[in-house]
């Protein structure tokens, strides 16, 4: 990209600044901080025989925020006082190298970051950090054109990281760091293929703060917890998605030797629309957490296409043998939610007492076809607006065993 890193960091320091109210947070340029990050990350999964290096380097540019003592903010002081930031990364996953013609375009993210210290000295501090953001990428699969590149096939993708760091404080504005993080770029299943991109790896950073700081004023030990009444809460929640179904894929794409037939049948697959309903009581017993279960009705619009290409791809006996063919799914999950303000991370792992799906034995296991399995999970944020009667929207990505099914648009009411 022709941009120079001042104006990546201009226009990271203007997304920032915007977005403190939302966070409670002090208009106080005082408190930034700019980072630089040098990433290595391997593909975990190496399950394409035609790649023969599994390695690429992503660097990173962000602005951060340093939450302090001063701002009284109370979310702050019970996480130890993070940093959030905004950051624009590039990975040179052009830089795979395959056996055949294929290849793989650069991706470019925008993100938000979470950065809690654990461990926080005067010359060393350790912790987590959760990043998660919106991807675009430039070079989509192409089944005459570009047929090994079946992990990216949509323009727009979802980020998300986790990991844990360490860093040396040189003097009182300048540090220099390690860390290990786990990266998966998905689209949501909006396109398929949608083979994912999950990476291990680690990388170096530096900063500079522009002020003055004192590691050891941060310590959140110092400071007294602010008082909570804890209570119950219930949700009722409603909501879509559009999903591309695997089983049409391998029916129909998959199959298909011929590269321009093949490009003819991507181009005549279907998004169908996904909706749920569901219902959660989660007990809060902190500021920052609250657990619980829920229940959750899913409603699939693409029984039919799904029975048909069932049949085409595993046969009759397979089709006949199975549960058979039903739009609605019940799930039952554990409910977990981490609140920062009116902000929440929320996060649901369950299994259905109800589903038929059609197929569901080792043909479809064989053909790389997760969602059929018995448990999901479903990862994403809510913002609550109080004013509004406690109402919320959220999205998530809905999946079976870490490959996603869908992206979920919700609306809610914490009652």
């Amino acid at each position: 990209m022709k941009c120079s890193v001042k104006y990546v960091f201009s226009l990271l320091a203007l997304l920032l600044v915007a977005s403190m109210p939302c966070f409670g947070q002090k208009n106080d340029k005082s408190n930034l901080v700019i980072s630089g990050h040098g990433w290595y990350g391997y593909d975990i999964e190496q399950s394409r025989p035609e790649l023969k290096s599994y390695g690429y380097m992503t660097y990173e540019a962000s602005v951060g925020f340093q939450t302090d003592p001063a701002d009284s903010c109370a979310y702050a002081r019970a996480f130890g006082f993070p940093m959030i930031s905004v950051g624009f990364s590039l990975a040179r996953t052009s830089d795979f190298k395959f056996y055949d013609q294929t290849r793989f375009p650069d991706l470019y993210s925008v993100y938000g970051s979470f950065e809690r210290s654990i461990v926080r000295q005067k010359r060393f501090s350790a912790g987590y950090q959760f990043d998660f953001g919106a991807t675009y990428n430039p070079g989509r699969y192409d089944p005459v054109n570009n047929p090994g590149n079946n992990w990216l096939s949509s323009p727009f993708m979802a980020y998300f990281g986790a990991g844990a760091f360490a860093k040396l404080h040189l003097g009182t504005r300048w540090e220099v760091g390690a860390d290990f993080m786990f990266r998966h770029f998905s689209n949501g299943r909006l396109a398929l293929p949608n083979e994912a991109l999950n990476a291990l790896g680690g990388g170096i950073f530096a900063r500079y703060r522009l002020s003055d700081y004192d590691y050891t004023y941060y310590k959140s030990s110092g400071y007294e917890k602010p008082a909570f009444d804890k209570k119950m809460q219930y949700m009722i929640v409603l909501g879509g998605g559009v999903h591309t179904c695997m089983a049409e894929w391998n029916a129909y794409v998959e199959s298909e030797p011929d590269p321009e037939k093949k490009k003819e049948a991507l181009s005549g697959l279907k998004a169908h629309p996904k909706l749920s309903l569901s219902f959660d009581a989660l007990y809060r017993y902190s500021m920052r957490y609250a657990t619980g279960v829920g229940v959750d009705v899913f409603y699939s619009s693409n029984m039919e296409e799904l029975e048909k290409s069932d049949r085409l791809f595993y046969g009759d006996e397979a089709v006949d043998k199975c549960p058979g063919y039903s739009p609605v799914s019940v799930g039952v999950a554990v409910v977990q939610e981490v609140y920062w303000r009116n902000l929440a991370v929320h996060v649901a792992v369950g299994a259905y007492p109800y589903r038929k799906k059609g197929v569901n034995g080792p043909e479809a296991k064989a053909a790389g076809d997760r969602e059929r399995g018995w448990h999901y999970e479903k990862a994403g944020l809510r913002y609550y607006f109080p004013e509004l009667g406690n109402t919320f929207l959220g999205f998530a990505i809905k999946s079976h065993s870490i490959k996603a099914e869908y992206l979920e648009f919700s609306i809610g009411v914490r009652l």
